[in-house]
């Protein structure tokens, strides 16, 4: 047996409906303070499907996968309520604790939970996957060990995160909100991924809070102490779990704010200069910034001269695991930097390919691959391939998006070499590439294809106003 949890019990029938009540009267009061009518309505949407997706992700992991990591960090956390039961002075243990070892006190109810092989107490060995059961124990001291409740809660902060991450582009293109909506709040394999005890809805959320809060301080220039608190917390949620998702969103982050003071110069030739040494200054402080962030011991891993020198090994181990689990592993057999680039993004983008679909929960990546494929096939044959690349940098959050998502998926698809791992991997840089996608067609003035429009409204429902052009077509020349 690979997993011995179980994750419903008849408390649910209880707990459960408390933990929906008490959500929904958050995201109500919420969804009532927005002005926008059609703004309160996608926050109600935006919830009924991320409880869907908790359904389905907590059937999917007890029926199918059987456990998992969600069912080891479910265990973890029931290790660490029985250890605080017994003893409550293990309180500061579990607190301070980086890792488990086995000096640590907290080790017999790892070491003996009945697990075979030791799983719960290996897996605890990294800081990384430590930190999420002590982020879930509080949830579940709250509502008695509920897995689902646990997984609606770990949910609602990804939700939370979405809906901020939502308001900072809207911010800059209120007219766009179907194409914002549907990037942040409904894309359904970052959706469902983000709907469990799992490291995904924690990062995801947190992103959302980070970007949000620097929109408040340097663009709205509001709520200044609550949007520094937001960017700590989060930025430290990020750093313990996938410190490489903060060196690329920092880099990114500084480029954007460079690029959008960089606009505040009236001058074209001292913006082009300035936009050089900006954009200069931003590489070079970003390379100073993950360096230093990579010399901690959390991220000792992802220093910039071993990034490399370990892709190569982690393709070969995942190559080894799927082969013994008959898994979705797949190939990029290359050492060259820019072929591993150009696979690398392929990887995370556009596949897997239909032929590629090995299992029925890669339909739903599949789905989302093919359909980032034609859109992105359509804009490069209808404007061609410099405008795919060189529109971005015309444009801050353009150019930000571009950035981070680019950046990202070089970084998750060139190491990793299962669909399964890279699937939920993927999932901070896909609302940024698909929204880049949208505001390109809008820059470029090209239509979308017409079922995707049709399917742009089904989602978001009817517009309350008709959207003028974000970037009008120029006046023709009076002759």
């Amino acid at each position: 047996m690979y997993l011995l949890a179980r994750f419903f019990d008849s408390t649910d029938i209880f707990y459960v409906p408390l933990c929906f009540i008490i959500l929904f009267a958050v995201i109500r009061y919420k969804a009532n303070r927005q002005k926008e009518k059609h703004v309160r309505r996608l926050y109600f949407q935006a919830f009924g499907f991320r409880i869907i997706c908790v359904v389905i992700f907590t059937l999917i992991t007890e029926y199918y996968f059987k456990g998992g990591d969600t069912g080891l960090y479910y265990q973890a956390t029931m290790d660490l309520r029985a250890a605080l039961k017994d003893n409550f002075d293990l309180l500061s243990d579990v607190i301070t604790s980086l890792r488990l070892t086995s000096s640590n006190p907290l080790f017999p109810y790892f070491y003996y939970d009945n697990y075979a092989d030791d799983l719960t107490y290996n897996y605890m060995s990294s800081p990384s996957n430590f930190f999420i059961p002590k982020l879930a124990l509080l949830p579940a001291i709250a509502f008695n060990n509920s897995y689902v409740c646990i997984n609606m809660l770990f949910s609602f902060f990804a939700l939370g995160g979405a809906i901020r991450l939502f308001k900072f582009f809207y911010h800059y293109y209120p007219q766009y909100w179907r194409e914002i909506a549907i990037a942040t709040l409904f894309l359904p394999d970052v959706c469902y991924w983000c709907s469990g005890l799992l490291k995904d809805p924690v990062c995801f959320g947190a992103i959302g809070y980070i970007l949000y809060g620097m929109l408040n301080i340097f663009v709205k220039k509001r709520k200044i102490f609550i949007s520094l608190v937001w960017i700590f917390i989060a930025s430290f949620l990020i750093f313990y779990i996938k410190v490489y998702i903060l060196l690329v969103l920092a880099l990114s982050i500084l480029i954007w704010l460079f690029a959008e003071f960089n606009k505040l110069i009236n001058d074209k030739t001292l913006r082009r200069v300035f936009a050089i040494m900006t954009f200069s200054l931003a590489v070079f402080l970003g390379y100073v910034m993950i360096n230093y962030l990579t010399s901690q011991e959390a991220a000792q891993g992802y220093r910039l001269d071993k990034i490399m020198e370990r892709s190569e090994d982690q393709r070969r181990n995942y190559a080894a695991i799927t082969e013994e689990r008959r898994g979705s592993h797949f190939e990029i057999n290359t050492s060259n930097p820019v072929l591993l680039v150009l696979n690398g993004v392929s990887a995370t983008f556009y596949r897997p390919f239909p032929w590629e679909i090995k299992s029925p929960i890669m339909l739903l990546s599949a789905a989302e691959a093919l359909i980032f494929l034609y859109l992105t096939l359509y804009f490069v044959f209808k404007r061609g391939l410099g405008k795919f690349f060189g529109m971005p940098f015309t444009d801050p959050r353009i150019m930000m998006c571009f950035i981070f998502s680019f950046l990202f998926a070089i970084a998750v698809g060139s190491t990793t070499a299962n669909f399964g791992a890279l699937s939920r991997y993927k999932i901070p840089c896909m609302p940024f590439y698909f929204l880049m996608l949208m505001l390109l067609y809008k820059k470029a003035n090209l239509p979308y294809p017409k079922w995707f429009n049709t399917l742009l409204i089904k989602i978001t429902g009817k517009a309350p106003f008709k959207p003028k052009p974000l970037y009008p077509a120029k006046s023709p020349v009076p002759s």
